[in-house]
């Protein structure tokens, strides 16, 4: 993580616990030869490349090559999976998150054509 996406990420996650959810940073900072990596391990696990690049942006255009994209997940939850957007975790985020600066990247119907990913958050400068 860039310093202002990791300082914004530790103040969140005090005033996440202060409020008694716990949120636990999944994956962040993604160089784009993991990205390819990624890629290339899902296709020869038997997945079609057009179904990977719909929930893994190619390498090069990950916001996980920035810095400031975090997966966040909860104790219990299973790791980027669409349970998360049910939990209250995810509630919490929706309500509080733009507050840090964090909003969620890929809703449902996003502009980017991936599929909505609620574990999925990018810090932005306020």
């Amino acid at each position: 993580m860039i310093p202002q996406t990791a300082d914004a990420w530790w103040r969140m996650k005090q005033a996440a616990a202060g409020d008694g959810v716990t949120l636990i940073c999944i994956s962040a900072f993604r160089s784009v030869d993991r990205q390819r990596r990624l890629i290339e391990r899902a296709v020869q696990a038997g997945e079609t490349r057009a179904a990977v690049l719909r929930r893994l942006a190619p390498p090069g255009y990950s916001e996980h090559h920035s810095g400031r994209a975090l997966d966040i997940g909860m104790p219990g939850c299973p790791p980027a999976e669409a349970a998360f957007g049910h939990t209250a975790a995810y509630s919490w985020l929706t309500n509080r998150a733009a507050a840090f600066g964090f909003h969620m990247s890929y809703p449902e119907g996003n502009a980017s054509g991936f599929m909505p990913e609620p574990w999925h958050w990018c810090w932005q400068a306020q």
